[in-house]
């Protein structure tokens, strides 16, 4: 057993060498044989683009990259941001228009369970609803901008909009801050 074991390990150990010695020509060229480009299965190049071969004595030179075209937002998308932004901006003012009347509310709310009280809570939560309804574009642009940049296409002008609205929620939720009733 132990000399089978012996002439399989050395029979073994002998191919390996074999596999790891180096050849004592070079191997050979890799580059489109002209029997192949005779098949068919490699067409000729001709005119500009037929290069010299590495066989002929000339090097290989290869095209110069062209840079690919800037990205561009698409007009609808730059319309729909725009639309969006547009919308924020109204919730704003109607927000706007209804501090007032909210900050009157909760400055004249009395003791929990009373008539001042309930109405400036009914106020409060009407601020927060419209302040709601300036986030909702302030989501749909977080979309766009998420979607589009995954996708690797340009989102500045996306961006722009998107801030401009995150502006406006940022200080519509310091005017809740402030108003926020004592519950």
């Amino acid at each position: 057993m132990n000399a089978l074991r012996l002439t399989i390990l050395s029979t073994s150990a002998a191919a390996l060498a074999a596999c790891a010695s180096t050849p004592d020509t070079p191997y050979p060229s890799l580059a489109i044989r002209d029997a192949e480009r005779a098949s068919g299965q490699y067409p000729v190049p001709q005119g500009d683009c037929a290069v010299e071969s590495p066989d002929a004595g000339g090097p290989l030179q290869p095209a110069p990259p062209v840079p690919p075209p800037p990205p561009s937002i698409p007009a609808r998308l730059m319309e729909q941001a725009s639309q969006l932004e547009a919308q924020a901006r109204a919730a704003h003012a109607d927000f706007e228009r209804a501090v007032p009347a909210t900050r009157a509310a909760v400055r004249g709310a009395g003791a929990v369970g009373s008539k001042s009280w309930g109405r400036a809570e009914v106020a409060y939560a009407n601020l927060r609803s419209l302040r709601g309804q300036t986030a909702i574009p302030l989501a749909d642009l977080d979309t766009l901008v998420a979607t589009r940049s995954v996708a690797g296409q340009p989102v500045d002008r996306i961006v722009a909009a998107r801030d401009a609205v995150a502006q406006l929620v940022e200080q519509e939720d310091a005017v809740l801050v402030e108003l926020a009733p004592n519950s």
